[in-house]
C-alpha cells in the first residue's frame, strides 16, 4: 500500500436549531421541518464509495487509478467523503505523470464531507490534497467544478461513507504561486533562492522518538525534522490555499540590472557575506507580492506589497500576464525597478525591545519601563555602575552610506552618555559627536550625535556608553527610548 499524505481537515456540521416558544408550534409540525430538510436526500446503499466506482465500468479507468496509488485505505473508512469521478474517457490522451502527481490528481477529487446534488450551488470546496475546488452553477442547471461539468442525471450516487457525482473530464491542480515559482527554470533562480534562504530546518522533537544515548550521554533520536519559512509563515503565505495573492516575477538578468541601478548603496554583490546578501535580496524582492488576485487590467495605480512598501503601478513593465494560479495570480515581468523607497529609509532601534540588543555586563538590572512619551510608550532601563559600561544593538539592512545618528530618552540619571559605531575594517568602535549628559538634555530631547559613513551593505553594531565618571564612583546608568539612523539623503531633504 503506497504512503498517502493527507490533509485532515475539520468540517463544519450544519446544526438547524429551532427554538419553540411553549404552545406556538407542535410536534407534528417540528416533525414536518425535520422533513423537508431530508426530502432530497438518495436512497442509501450499505457499500462504501471505492466499491461504488468498482461496479461501474464507465469509471474503471478512475478506480484503477485509485487502487494503484494507495487509496482504498482512504475510501473504505467509517467517514463521509464525496467524489467527483471521471468517466474513462476522461483518461485519453493523458501526459506521463509522477506518483506523486497523480496522488495529488487523485485527491484534487475527493472532500471530506457529504455534499448533495440540491446543496450545489457557488462554492469553494477544500480537498483532501490541500487546494480547493471551484463549484460554479450556470444557467440550464449546469453545473461546473473546477474545469469540468457535472453530469446532472449522474448524480447523488449515495452509499455508507459518501457520495460520488459522475464528471467528464480529469480534474488536474493548478500549481499555487510557490510551486509555480519554485517550477520555474534556473533563470528564475534568485527569486528561489530568495524563498529558499528563509527556510529554518530544526529537529521536531515532539514526534522523534528517542532511541538511547550515546557514550556522552546525550539523547539520541530517530530524528523526525520540520521546516518552517518566516517569508511564507509570516508576511506571504504563497504556499497556503486559504488567502490569494498576486506577484510579480522577475528573471535574473532583470534583477541584476536593477541592482546595478542602485549599487551605489549596497556596493559588490560578490563580495557580500551569506547574511547581507540575504538581507539585499529582501529589499530587492520586498515589491514583488501584493494581497489578493489581480489580472493586469485590475490592478490599482498605487501598489501596496505584502511587506508595507508603495509603488506606482506605472514603473512595471510585463512580458506575461494574468497567470491564473490556484491562489492567485503571477505577472511575469519585462525589466524591474527597486525604488529608493524600498531601502532609503530611516532605521529606528527601539531600545525597549531584547532582540538584537546585549549589555557589558549581564549582573546589572536591565528592564523596561513606561512612559507614554516615549515613541512605544516605554524604554529601556540599564543598571550600570562603571565608565566603559554600554548598551549594544546590532541593525540589519544598513546601507553603504552615511547617516546621521539621533538618539533620545528620559530625563532620569545624571551619566554622559556617547553613541559609538564598530568600525568595520578594525573591529574598533568609533564615538560619535560630544559626550552628553543626560540630566541636563531635557526629557525625551533628540540628541545628534553626529554622522558615520559605512563602506559596505549589512548588519552594523552601535553602543550607547557611559564615558564620564559621576562624583560618586558606581552609580552610573543607562535610560534610553530610541536610537536613530537617518540616511544623509533623507536627513537632508
Amino acid at each position: 500500500m503506497k504512503k498517502i499524505i493527507i490533509y485532515i481537515v475539520n468540517r463544519t456540521a450544519v446544526i438547524i436549531m429551532v427554538m419553540v416558544a411553549a404552545g406556538s408550534i407542535d410536534s407534528c409540525n417540528l416533525n414536518d421541518e425535520w422533513d423537508k430538510y431530508y426530502e432530497n436526500a438518495p436512497d442509501q446503499t450499505g457499500e462504501n464509495v471505492l466499491t461504488m466506482i468498482a461496479e461501474n465500468e464507465n469509471y474503471s479507468n478512475f478506480y484503477n487509478a485509485l487502487i494503484e496509488n494507495g487509496f482504498e485505505t482512504l475510501l473504505s473508512k467509517n467517514q463521509y467523503f464525496t467524489l467527483f469521478v471521471p468517466v474513462n474517457s476522461a483518461f485519453d490522451g493523458l501526459p506521463e505523470y509522477t506518483e506523486e502527481e497523480w496522488i495529488d490528481m487523485l485527491g484534487f477529487h475527493i472532500i471530506y464531507a457529504k455534499l448533495l446534488s440540491h446543496e450545489f450551488t457557488d462554492l469553494n470546496l477544500l480537498t483532501t490534497m490541500g487546494k480547493y475546488l471551484k463549484m460554479k452553477k450556470g444557467t440550464n442547471n449546469e453545473v461546473k467544478i473546477f474545469e469540468s461539468t457535472i453530469n446532472m442525471d449522474m448524480v447523488d450516487n449515495y452509499c455508507r461513507n459518501g457520495v460520488i457525482h459522475e464528471i467528464d473530464r480529469l480534474l488536474v491542480p493548478m500549481l499555487n504561486i510557490y510551486e509555480y515559482i519554485m517550477d520555474l527554470d534556473t533563470s528564475f533562480s534568485i527569486l528561489q533562492d530568495f524563498i529558499l534562504s528563509m527556510d529554518d530546518r530544526f529537529i521536531d522533537y515532539e514526534n522523534s522518538e528517542r532511541i538511547g544515548v550515546d557514550d556522552n550521554g546525550n539523547a539520541i533520536y530517530d530524528t523526525v525534522w520540520k521546516t518552517e519559512n518566516y517569508f511564507l509563515d509570516n508576511i506571504a503565505g504563497l504556499n497556503s490555499e486559504s488567502k490569494a495573492y498576486t506577484g510579480f516575477i522577475p528573471r535574473n538578468d532583470y534583477v541584476r540590472e536593477a541592482l546595478g541601478m542602485v549599487g551605489e548603496y549596497f556596493g559588490n554583490i560578490e563580495d557580500m557575506d551569506e547574511a547581507a546578501y540575504s538581507q539585499l535580496l529582501y529589499i530587492t524582492f520586498s515589491g514583488s507580492f501584493m494581497k489578493d488576485a489581480y489580472s493586469q487590467a485590475n490592478l490599482p495605480d498605487t501598489i501596496v506589497s505584502v511587506t508595507g512598501k508603495t509603488y506606482e503601478k506605472s514603473i512595471l513593465n510585463f512580458h506575461q500576464t494574468d497567470l491564473v494560479l490556484s491562489n492567485g495570480m503571477v505577472h511575469m515581468l519585462d525589466g524591474m525597478t527597486i525604488p529608493k523607497n524600498f531601502f532609503l529609509l530611516p532605521i529606528t532601534i527601539e531600545c525597549d525591545r531584547k532582540e538584537n540588543r546585549t549589555v557589558s555586563n549581564t549582573i546589572y538590572e536591565i528592564e523596561q519601563r513606561s512612559d507614554t512619551r516615549a515613541t512605544n510608550g516605554s524604554f529601556v532601563y540599564y543598571g550600570c555602575a562603571f565608565v566603559g559600561d554600554y548598551i549594544e544593538y546590532t541593525v540589519d539592512m544598513v546601507l553603504k552610506t552615511k547617516y546621521w545618528f539621533i538618539w533620545t530618552g528620559p530625563r532620569q540619571g545624571p551619566s554622559t552618555y556617547q553613541l559609538s559605531v564598530k568600525d568595520e575594517k578594525t573591529g574598533e568602535f568609533v564615538y560619535l559627536g560630544e559626550p552628553v549628559n543626560n540630566w541636563t538634555k531635557g526629557w525625551f530631547i533628540p540628541v545628534e550625535s553626529g554622522s558615520y559613513t559605512f563602506d559596505e551593505f549589512g548588519t552594523k553594531t552601535v553602543r550607547i556608553n557611559i564615558v564620564s565618571e559621576l562624583p560618586v564612583v558606581g552609580l552610573n546608568s543607562i535610560y534610553i527610548d530610541y536610537i536613530k539612523l537617518v540616511p544623509d539623503e533623507v536627513y537632508n531633504q
